[in-house]
Order: structure tokens, then sequence, then C-alpha cells
């Protein structure tokens, strides 16, 4: 390597591009821009303000049954590992301390198994195909300006 290429660094040669690009902007004929006004539409109807609350009030609902259900598996997990720990504490023979941890794996399985089937049944069946159909009528009767 050559003494001139130690001496070198990346940054520098970032640095020497990055102004010389500068230098070479016009702005003498640099004009004002002003952005364009945004469309305002008409207030929504009677039935349009409707639409669009029932539409939040399914999506509070869904984000509400949401924080239970997550409240409930933080719960069980809760629960599970006091289970645990209780076992663990308990002076057991080695096959009744095997046997009881099993059993308490399987009912946090089912525990969960249980809530994850009553989450996917009420989100899938009922509050999503409502909030779809609730989504489409509000963007279906917005009118266009133009």
């Amino acid at each position: 390597m050559s003494l001139r290429a130690q001496d070198s660094t990346p940054t520098d040669s970032i640095q020497s591009a990055s102004s010389e690009s500068w230098q070479d902007i016009d702005l003498a004929s640099a004009q004002d821009a002003t952005p364009q006004e945004a469309p305002v539409s008409e207030p929504l109807t009677g039935k349009e303000k409707a639409g669009v609350n029932l539409t939040w009030g399914i999506i509070c609902i869904l984000i509400g049954f949401l924080l239970v259900i997550l409240s409930i598996f933080i719960w069980g997990e809760y629960q599970f590992f006091m289970s645990m720990q209780e076992v663990k504490r308990a002076s057991f023979d080695a096959d009744k301390t095997v046997s009881l941890f099993s059993e308490i794996a399987q009912q946090r399985s089912e525990f969960r198994a249980f809530w994850f089937d009553t989450l996917q049944l009420i989100l899938l069946n009922v509050l999503f195909p409502t909030l779809t159909a609730l989504l489409g009528y509000v963007f279906g009767t917005s009118r266009n300006a133009g």
C-alpha cells in the first residue's frame, strides 16, 4: 500500500463529493412554490356519521377484547409458574414430582388451547366480518368530489 492510500479515509472522500455537488446548484433560477390547497369534502350526512361511529365502536370492542384475552393469557402463565414453584418447593419423591409437572403442563396446554380457540372463534366469526361490513359501508357511501 502506498502512503497516500493509507492517509485517505472514506469519510474524507464523501465529504469532498457532497460539498462539490452543493456548489453546482444554480439558485438564480429558483422560484417560490406554494402548495395547493387540499380538497375539503362536504360534512358527513347522518348515515355516514353513524357508519363511522359504528366502525370506531367495533374497533374499540376489538381492542378491548384483545386486551382481556391478553390479560387472561398472562394470568394463566403466572398461575403456571406459581404452581411450578410450589411443586419445586414441596418435598415429594421423584416419581410424584414428575407426574405433577406433567399434569400441570397438560393443564396449561389445555387452558391455552381453550382461550386461543375462543379468541379465534370470536375474532374470525364475529368481530372481523362486522368490521369488514361496516368499513365497506363507510367507504362505499363516501362521495367523490369529481
